[in-house]
C-alpha cells in the first residue's frame, strides 16, 4: 500500500515573498480521499464547501491571510510535480 503525504505551501496575502514551503504533514494517509477529507475539514469555514479538486489539490485562505496550496501526494507523485 502506498502511503499519502499532505504537502503544502504557505504565504501571508500581504507579504507574498514570506512564501514558504514544501511543508509535509506529520500524518501520512491510507488514501488520496482520506486526506482529501482531512484537508477539506481543516479548511472548513461552515460552508461545507470541498476545496480539494479532482486531482486532490487545494488552495484556501485563513482568517488571518495565511495562503495555503498543496495537495495529497504519494512520493512518486510528488517527485513528478515538483522535480
Amino acid at each position: 500500500m502506498k502511503e499519502i503525504a499532505l504537502v503544502f505551501f504557505t504565504m501571508w496575502i500581504q507579504d507574498p515573498s514570506t512564501a514558504q514551503g514544501p511543508q509535509f504533514s506529520d500524518r501520512l494517509f491510507e488514501t488520496h480521499a482520506e486526506c482529501a477529507e482531512f484537508v477539506n475539514a481543516v479548511a472548513d469555514d461552515g460552508t461545507n464547501t470541498n476545496i480539494v479538486d479532482e486531482n486532490f489539490e487545494f488552495e484556501f485562505a485563513a482568517a488571518d491571510g495565511l495562503l495555503f496550496a498543496g495537495g495529497c501526494y504519494t512520493a512518486e507523485e510528488y517527485n513528478q510535480k515538483y522535480n
